[in-house]
């Protein structure tokens, strides 16, 4: 089946009210319509296939325990998340962008129902954080082909990750570390609010009582950027920059959240303003 027969079938499955077509089981319903997470075709990819999956995994709880963890494994496996992830920019990234979107959903509902054990959820932070590690395509937006957004995406995964119930401090620090590479990594200044979906789960991390602000801050005082003694024009300097400002863009960004939710003291105000202005050094 070509793309335009599947987003034919797609449209009819959204427009029926997102039921399951009768000549297939909801495991090979799921099967079918993830098809769509590689194309170049937003409106099949996003409009449909995610939305779609969204639906079912999430408000019709399509999937038992056991259906749920086969597809996880199927959408950390070189053929979806770390689908040719060593050929650099290229359209492979929307299908392991989209396949970190299905992991967030996956990961979901096992928040809510507890079917994964502590061992594959270990294994899967472990995966995760090597896939932030390898990724290099960061676009946000493609011109004819829409949403890349892959360090925004893992970090939805991330997120659910940081409000897991086997995660404490360790754990925390190890999502931390995968938020932390993409910040270094990144080849340009996000401009598509990636800063503010890496925050998110670092936010998580607090609201669910997994760290407190002080383990934040620590984390945050540890990280040190190392300015080239270059001219301004040089390579290495431009790539020191944009890890300035990426850093300065994240600290505010968990500054303001935690702010807005009355999660900050007088010290931890002071201490993240301080941080700002580390990373802000001209202004």
């Amino acid at each position: 089946m070509n793309d335009i027969e599947l987003k034919e079938t797609l449209i009819d499955i959204k427009n029926n009210d997102f039921h399951v077509p009768e000549e297939l089981s909801d495991f090979e319903a799921v099967k079918y319509v993830m098809r769509a997470l590689h194309s170049t075709d937003s409106d099949l990819r996003d409009d449909l296939g995610y939305t779609i999956l969204s639906k079912w995994l999430i408000e019709f709880k399509l999937l038992d325990g056991s259906e749920l963890i086969m597809l996880l494994k199927q959408a950390v496996s070189e053929e979806l998340l770390f689908n040719k992830i060593s050929e650099g920019v290229s359209d492979h990234v929307f299908l392991r962008s989209f396949s970190a979107l299905l992991i967030a959903l996956i990961l979901y509902r096992d928040n809510h129902e507890h079917f994964i054990s502590r061992q594959k959820y270990m294994e899967l932070l472990q995966q995760l954080n090597h896939y932030c590690e390898l990724e290099n395509d960061y676009r946000s937006f493609v011109e004819g082909k829409g949403w890349a957004h892959a360090p925004a995406h893992i970090s939805d995964a991330l997120d659910e990750c940081a409000q897991n119930r086997f995660v404490g401090e360790s754990e925390c620090l190890a999502i931390w570390k995968s938020l932390l590479m993409m910040l270094r990594n990144a080849p340009t200044v996000f401009d598509a609010e990636e800063d503010e979906r890496m925050a998110t789960a670092v936010v998580s991390m607090i609201t669910a009582k997994k760290i407190t602000v002080s383990v934040l801050l620590q984390w945050l005082h540890a990280v040190t950027l190392n300015k080239p003694n270059q001219s301004v024009h040089a390579l290495a300097f431009r790539k020191y920059l944009i890890q300035r400002v990426n850093m300065k863009h994240f600290v505010r960004c968990v500054y303001f959240r935690l702010k807005n939710a009355a999660l900050l003291d007088q010290e931890a105000d002071d201490a993240l303003m301080k941080l700002e202005r580390a990373f802000n050094p001209y202004f």
